[in-house]
């Protein structure tokens, strides 16, 4: 019987190291989801709420109440770039970076923003662009879990667009004045553009929130009316 002890001590061992091991995934996942997934859910909500607050619920007429000297506009390009800073971040150190479904989203909202099957104006953000924004956008400091990321403030990004290189983008020009001229959503140029991304952003929404089983945000979204 002397060997029971020594069994018993064994499967004891075991199931402590399974039940340690367990607690590192959770504590891996939390960190994960904490730096990468909850701010990249933020960014896609944000967007989305404002493009459909503009097209869908005469929300310009608020803004403009709210800010009569325009800065919904600047806030309004500082949501789009903050998403583009996100997505980078989210396909690279996220958990998603293999995931065809969470791709097949990023790559047709890139699109949306990049095609020349609308007209190239307001909101026309051709990929290598993007991707320049997205960076600039961003910024890495020493936080709770090591090195985390996170945009720079809304008051820093008004600064930056009134001077080189983001001052002389046209296509940042041509979108802040779209959003200050337009007497409406409808009137809005560049509507189709914003439209298409909303309708991909809440669908974004939907899988990552199924995935993660939680929804950050209560309440039902809905989507834009397409184009045409």
């Amino acid at each position: 019987m002397r060997w029971i002890i020594p069994a018993a001590t064994a499967v004891w061992a075991f199931w402590k190291w399974l039940e340690e091991r367990e607690q590192l995934r959770i504590k891996e996942k939390d960190r994960i989801l904490a730096l990468y997934v909850n701010p990249f859910l933020s960014a896609c909500e944000d967007l989305q709420s404002r493009i459909y607050s503009i097209l869908e619920m005469d929300g310009l007429k608020i803004l403009r109440k709210r800010y009569p000297n325009h800065a919904y506009a600047d806030e309004t390009l500082y949501l789009i770039v903050r998403y583009f800073g996100w997505v980078t971040s989210i396909l690279r150190y996220g958990p998603y970076t293999h995931d065809s479904e969470v791709i097949r989203l990023v790559e047709s909202i890139r699109h949306v923003f990049a095609t020349t099957e609308y007209p190239v104006g307001p909101f026309a953000f051709f990929r290598p662009e993007q991707k320049a924004l997205g960076k600039i956008v961003m910024e890495r400091f020493e936080g709770q879990y090591g090195i985390e990321m996170d945009t720079i403030p809304l008051y820093d990004f008004k600064q930056q667009i009134q001077t080189p290189p983001l001052s002389e983008s046209k296509s940042i020009k041509q979108s802040l004045e779209a959003l200050k001229k337009a007497k409406s959503g409808r009137s809005l140029k560049g509507r189709e553009r914003l439209a298409q991304a909303q309708i991909h952003l809440v669908d974004m929404l939907s899988y990552l929130e199924s995935k993660v089983a939680i929804s950050l945000f209560p309440g039902e979204r809905r989507k834009c009316k397409p184009a045409g």
